[in-house]
């Protein structure tokens, strides 16, 4: 480590900050816990990188503008002194007298990483580290180079749990055996270090907001360990820890005519879209079968062109018994979609909604679904639960399936299903995030099929427990959904 520029600024690190400040390894992660002073090292760092190489690029990333600029941008302007640079409130960038800059961005999603594809950044600093995708995070750990001789740095900060908690856990986290020694990158060669923290490391926070520590030490266990420990192994935060791709995913193969479809779709058009098409056997086990969507950075489709391409795409040549081909329509009906689609604009109040626009393209038969999250996320674990078969299912010859099976080439659900979060606020649904769309999209379809099928289930023939005995036979079906499905 070269000597560091003394400055005066407020700031005391505490023992773990001094860890983090003198490794001198290629990519450095810090915290792993609550209230560990994260922001605070990582700003400081920055800025004593930035004034030991005069004329350095230097770049500091949130997920969103806000936090970008209620933490970092405020910690940096609380602490570092006027003298000592210019801040362009406009370009966001902070000019150290030495001529260095350090850029303040964001990024929420991999089209914004891929932004920055080819430049050259000396030092990379990501603060929350694991709200990031891998990809994201690695298209920006390519950008780290230096052509003016200085030595490339990456420093990251985070806490367990997030949609990149496992990356953050495999990259940093085991290979360091927790922070206890450093790792070689083998194919990079980059030393890679982790420095743990916790809020008991922070002596000043400690000192003046106790109560926090006592608010950690009040969390469920799983989240206790996260968040008061910074323990990677107890909890991070996955919505649906029972998906298994070996349980859940299976090849494609030819859906008998007679089985029943319809589709779902989150809507999209700047944002991505996310059609599913599903059919279902005779035993009730649903499968998702097609996939149709728009990921970030993907040319846009207007809502008709949507309807459409997926009239397109449900029709497809089919072989007959006689050995003759014939032309074949996937059934498109009904289709279901969140309320939003419903909802006409103030300045169209005529009833030309997106479902409006739907049925332009072709798509009738349009309806909306239930919108509530709970109830969604509920759904998908009651579908996501394995069912041990007497014997082997005849589709995939596995021994333990699902209600819910999604075909191979639903790519993007299958990529993004693990990634979904527990809201911290709120267990019982998924978190809002960037990629949730795939899973909100199929969610829309189980829930539909859930809904619908149990309105219409015959009621069974034995003597109901009370009190779901009612003299209202509609009532009664409706008390019936979950003793049905139980």
């Amino acid at each position: 480590m070269s000597d560091r520029v003394t400055i005066n600024v407020p700031y005391t690190p505490n023992e773990k900050q001094c860890l983090f400040h003198a490794c001198g390894a290629d990519e450095v992660v810090y915290g792993g816990a609550k209230g560990g002073g994260k922001s605070c090292a990582l700003v400081t760092e920055a800025l004593a990188y930035g004034l030991e190489h005069p004329g350095a690029t230097m770049y500091l990333f949130r997920e969103t503008y806000k936090d970008l600029e209620e933490v970092l941008i405020r910690e940096w302007k609380n602490r570092v002194p006027q003298e000592l640079y210019t801040y362009n409130g406009t370009k966001h960038t902070a000019t150290l007298v030495n001529g260095t800059v350090i850029y303040f961005r964001f990024v929420r999603t991999k089209s914004d990483a891929e932004s920055y594809d080819g430049r050259s950044m000396d030092w990379l600093g990501i603060d929350e580290l694991t709200r990031h995708e891998e990809s994201t995070v690695q298209i920006l750990l390519s950008c780290v180079r230096s052509a003016k001789g200085f030595p490339p740095r990456f420093r990251g900060s985070c806490n367990p749990g997030g949609p990149g908690h496992r990356f953050v856990k495999s990259r940093y986290i085991d290979p360091t055996n927790k922070g206890k020694k450093q790792y070689k990158d083998p194919e990079t060669g980059n030393t890679i270090a982790f420095i743990p923290a916790t809020v008991y490391d922070n002596t000043a926070l400690m000192e003046f907001d106790p109560a926090y520590a006592r608010r950690l030490e009040n969390l469920p266990p799983k989240k206790r360990a996260a968040y008061l420990h910074g323990d990677w192994d107890q909890y991070d935060g996955q919505a649906f820890e029972e998906f298994e791709p070996d349980i859940h995913v299976v090849e494609p193969f030819e859906i008998p005519d007679h089985w029943p479809g319809w589709l779902a779709v989150d809507n999209g058009h700047s944002d991505p879209f996310a059609w599913y098409w599903f059919r279902v056997d005779e035993r009730g086990i649903v499968y998702i079968v097609r996939e149709f969507t728009r990921d970030y950075g993907d040319l846009k489709l207007t809502y008709s062109q949507q309807a459409k391409r997926v009239l397109e795409l449900s029709a497809y040549t089919k072989m007959g018994e006689g050995g003759q081909l014939f032309e074949y329509q996937e059934p498109i009906v009904p289709v279901y979609c969140g309320h939003e689609a419903f909802a006409s604009h103030p300045l169209a109040p005529d009833g030309k909604t997106i479902a409006w626009c739907y049925q332009q393209g072709g798509l009738v038969g349009v309806q909306p679904i239930i919108p509530d999250k709970r109830l969604r996320k509920a759904i998908w674990h009651e579908y996501l639960k394995p069912i041990e078969l007497p014997e082997p299912d005849p589709h995939t010859g596995r021994s333990v399936i699902a209600k819910v099976q999604i075909f191979k080439n639903c790519e993007r659900l299958i990529e993004t299903l693990p990634m979904q979060m527990e809201d911290e606020n709120d267990p019982e649904k998924v978190a809002e995030s960037n990629f949730d769309h795939w899973y909100d999209g199929a969610g829309f379809g189980l829930v539909a099929w859930h809904v619908n099928r149990s309105r219409h289930v015959e009621l069974p023939k034995k003597q109901l427990p009370f009190p779901l005995r009612s003299n209202d036979e509609d009532r009664e079906v409706d008390a019936l959904q979950e003793y049905l499905w139980s």
